[in-house]
């Protein structure tokens, strides 16, 4: 159930870094979430803005659905999201093989300029097993009108140190980076969807790790 006081109180929680990197919460399930931009990041010596609802709704998603969630709590002159040496990739990797951890959501913010709300990032579908899941994905999206939704623009995760990428290749898991339109996503925007992504994000996951269990069945 969503809860905007909560929503509210973790955007807080973003604002000021913490002593650790990152941090990972473990939990059930074959799907974790990942939001490794949810603090401010530098990429080639440049600070890059924060996307704070991310790790924002990855923690909601934790308190939820019990899900295993990864985020970022500090900039230590890093990009998780582009390093080729990361140790937030390091403990993914980590965390994904120990658990049998089947599928990563990795979630992004998309600039308030742009017309694209929701952006699914596949890599040129080699980032997932299943294509059909994409089409899941857009159909709940759509169904919860969220507005335009796009699959691999402006953004197709297919950078072989992208996190979605790097973790299906590494990982042998299919990934999808989820770029979300900061205008759906801050309390501060007229336009804000905050309950609607969630719902939807919810029902995802929901649709995911029953398609994974049922694989696994037939196995």
């Amino acid at each position: 159930m969503f809860d905007i006081e909560a929503y509210r109180k973790y955007e807080q929680y973003f604002e000021t870094e913490k002593t650790e990197s990152f941090e990972l919460l473990s939990g059930k399930g074959k799907l974790i979430v990942s939001a490794p931009h949810s603090v401010e990041q530098t990429r080639n010596g440049s600070k890059k803005f924060s996307e704070p609802q991310t790790g924002v709704i990855a923690k909601m998603l934790h308190d939820e659905l019990g899900i295993p969630v990864i985020y970022k709590t500090k900039n230590c002159g890093d990009d998780a999201n582009y390093d080729a040496v990361s140790p937030y990739k390091d403990a993914l990797v980590e965390y994904i093989k120990e658990n049998k951890t089947e599928f990563m959501l990795d979630l992004h913010q998309l600039s308030p300029k742009r017309d694209v709300m929701i952006d699914i990032g596949t890599g040129k579908y080699k980032n997932v097993k299943d294509p059909a899941i994409v089409e899941v994905a857009y159909r709940i999206f759509e169904k919860y009108d969220l507005g335009r939704i796009e699959i691999d623009t402006p953004f197709d995760a297919s950078y072989p140190y992208t996190l979605s990428s790097y973790i299906a290749r590494n990982c042998n898991i299919s990934c999808l980076q989820l770029e979300l339109n900061s205008k759906l996503v801050r309390t501060d925007s007229s336009s804000s969807k905050e309950e609607k992504v969630f719902s939807s994000l919810v029902e995802l996951i929901d649709a995911i790790e029953r398609t994974l269990s049922q694989n696994y069945e037939k196995e």
